[in-house]
């Protein structure tokens, strides 16, 4: 071997051996901008909203329980032109296990427990902020629909149920 290939092959060693050890710090690092970067909680929102802007998702009022929730009244005013996006909604969340009617009688109702049927008189009775918990938070089998809706959207639904109950 020549001095120049022996010298070569030294300064390689020896450069890979540098960046051998134990601590971390002791090594050159390239990019850190992965390795060092603030937390943040899981699902927060890692950059506060600009000033002076305008949230456009709003916020829901948290609810504890379902008797807080029956005082919670509808928000949102609705026309006769919201009727068909709310039967669609009702058709695509609830109709699998309650029926068109809300009668229980779904095409999925005979796999699982028989779901209740909504237009007897204690769910006629019920109040609109209970039923409103009911679809956001689920019940006994029945799945929460927080992820699946927006606030809107339920509040649709639960006219398009108001309607189905005085046929």
């Amino acid at each position: 071997m020549t001095p120049r290939l022996v010298l070569l092959l030294s300064s390689v060693a020896l450069s890979y051996l540098a960046g051998c050890g134990n601590n971390p710090d002791d090594r050159y690092q390239l990019r850190t901008d992965m390795y060092t970067q603030p937390s943040f909680r899981h699902n927060a929102n890692p950059r506060p909203p600009a000033e002076g802007t305008v949230q456009t998702k709003g916020e829901e009022i948290p609810v504890r329980d379902s008797l807080s929730a029956a005082a919670l009244k509808n928000p949102f005013t609705f026309s006769r032109a919201s009727a068909d996006t709310a039967r669609l909604l009702f058709e695509t969340y609830c109709f699998p296990c309650h029926g068109l009617g809300a009668k229980g009688d779904g095409p999925v109702a005979a796999k699982f427990q028989t779901p209740p049927d909504l237009t007897t008189s204690k769910e006629i009775k019920a109040p609109d902020g209970y039923i409103y918990y009911v679809i956001r938070n689920g019940v006994r089998i029945m799945p929460p629909q927080d992820e699946n809706t927006t606030q809107r959207e339920r509040w649709l639904i639960i006219s398009h149920l108001r309607s189905l109950q005085k046929r």
